[in-house]
């Protein structure tokens, strides 16, 4: 069951990607590649800072009270 929901999350987050970034993971036909890697640059970074938020509330929170 444990690969099953890894597989799950990359297909999700692959998923994503195309959703958000399209160009970045299908190719960019108009050849702007600094703007793609800006956009895909932001959405890493957003991603990264919104985990690390969300870890330290809850599982971190969780872990500080036992």
């Amino acid at each position: 069951m444990g690969w099953a929901t890894r597989f799950l999350a990359a297909v999700c987050f692959f998923a994503a990607g195309v959703l958000f970034v399209p160009e970045a993971i299908l190719g960019s036909p108009s050849g702007t590649g600094a703007l793609t890697a800006a956009k895909l640059a932001h959405l890493l970074s957003f991603a990264t800072s919104w985990g690390a938020a969300l870890w330290a509330t809850f599982i971190g929170g969780i872990i500080m009270f036992l």
